[in-house]
């Protein structure tokens, strides 16, 4: 595969952001760590949105540093903020002043403990739109507990229905589905906010719980379970089937002769029209099969006969030929990518999934290019993941700050930076073998090679 190099900056001047994508002249603000809260700004940040992240001086992201840390910060600009201190409180605001999204993470109440309440930012920005990303809300029984991407996962009841057998513990799904779920969908409350803000002149605030995602995630299960009943504790779970489907035949993953996995979907008028031929089962309208059939269930005995004879027809066959078959014949199929898979694939390389880029502290890297595909006004990638507290002075310079207030912000810590070599120092790069060509990357950035040991 040949990858596409974006030629992007190492380090992007705050006051200077390029103008593309269509969020361009949208302006975010985020606080906190982790993936769930400031995976949203990212997003927006690669369909031209200007976002600022701040971090508490002493507490930098927990991803900062590792491969996620630049590829999924790319674009942004990097702060240090105690929002504790009345100099830390300023600056906030400031940020809120200029702001048109606000997205935090932190625990709920946490900014109101301060006075940094709703209330308080729309005084300084009556049109601010404001994100609260929790793991169980800001309001309930169970909003103090402390949350992790299996938090919402597990609460929200997406593990009860994996398993790998009806009497197998429950699933978590890797990696971070929780998390990701909730920066998408905050991303997308945010962008409704903010277009609601356009209309009436006033912001509004919304509050994304991660256990509230994954519920939301669970389809037509609740109301299975809510109104037919569910399962006991410490009986089987029926939708625990691992790669199988629990409820349609023919509609699953299946080993194939050459020992993958193969997806396989004859269920549809079409597919089963033209799919039910192929493994033997009678075309519909003859047989024991109906005109315009879409399928059957696993307990009725022709789903069950259907499904015994997709599982033949599959280990009969190598991955390569079953998706000849079936996509000559139109059905839905596909085997189980790896990576080996992704990168020789030319679909993955026509839409440019996989891009090469200049990180400040890895240098050049591969990764996940930009997703969605706008005609007229393309995301894009144009600077590198900002260093921790990389854009103090410039962000404080273009508030109004004059470089000896900024250097007093300093020399209280209030403002912290790190140079990329500080990051691969106190992240542990060599150490915990973040780098791939150690002696390499550690001498790009001024790094000793190899550490000195204490």
């Amino acid at each position: 595969m040949e990858v596409k190099k974006i030629e992007n900056k190492l380090t992007q001047k705050f006051n200077e952001y390029p103008q593309f994508g269509v969020l361009q002249g949208v302006k975010v603000f985020v606080t906190g760590t982790n993936i769930a809260g400031p995976f949203a700004g990212s997003l927006m940040a690669e369909m031209g949105a200007k976002v600022l992240q701040a971090e508490a001086p002493t507490i930098a992201c927990q991803t900062r540093g590792t491969l996620s840390w630049s590829q999924n910060h790319r674009n942004e600009y990097s702060i240090t903020v105690n929002t504790a201190s009345p100099a830390g409180k300023k600056i906030f605001y400031k940020c809120i002043e200029w702001a048109d999204i606000w997205i935090e993470a932190g625990r709920p109440g946490s900014y109101a403990k301060r006075g940094l309440t709703d209330k308080s930012c729309w005084e300084h920005n009556k049109a601010l739109t404001i994100v609260h990303v929790s793991g169980y809300g800001q309001f309930g029984p169970s909003k103090d507990k402390p949350s992790y991407d299996v938090s919402g996962q597990a609460m929200g009841g997406y593990m009860y229905a994996n398993g790998v057998s009806p009497t197998s513990s429950p699933l978590k799904v890797n990696p971070y589905l929780s998390d990701y779920i909730t920066a998408y969908n905050a991303c997308m409350v945010a962008l409704a906010g903010y277009i609601n803000a356009q209309h009436t002149g006033e912001g509004d605030s919304c509050d994304v719980a991660q256990y509230d995602n994954m519920f939301r995630l669970l389809d037509n299960y609740p109301a299975n379970w809510f109104n037919r009943g569910y399962p006991k504790a410490g009986e089987p779970v029926p939708t625990r089937t691992g790669n199988k489907h629990d409820l349609s035949c023919c509609f699953s993953f299946y080993d194939t002769k050459d020992g993958g996995a193969m997806f396989v979907a004859i269920v549809g008028q079409g597919p089963v029209e033209r799919g039910y031929p192929i493994i033997g089962m009678p075309k519909p309208g003859t047989g024991d099969v109906p005109i315009n059939c879409t399928g059957f269930p696993l307990f009725d005995p022709r789903g069950k006969r259907a499904e015994e004879l997709c599982e033949k027809f599959c280990a009969e066959h190598t991955c390569d030929e079953l998706e000849e078959i079936f996509n000559k014949a139109g059905v839905p199929c596909q085997r189980a990518y790896g990576p080996a898979d992704i990168e020789a694939d030319p679909q993955f390389e026509a839409r440019e999934n996989i891009v090469e880029w200049e990180d400040e502290c890895f240098g050049s890297m591969k990764g996940i290019g930009v997703t969605n595909i706008f005609k007229k006004n393309p995301s894009q990638i144009v600077a590198s993941a900002p260093c921790f507290g990389e854009h103090n002075r410039d962000v404080l310079q273009s508030f109004g700050y004059t470089d000896e207030e900024i250097d007093k912000l300093y020399a209280k810590g209030e403002l912290v930076t790190w140079t990329p070599a500080d990051t691969a120092r106190i992240k542990n790069y060599v150490g915990w073998n973040f780098f791939w060509d150690p002696e390499r990357q550690s001498k790009r950035i001024g790094l000793e090679y190899p550490p000195k040991t204490t």
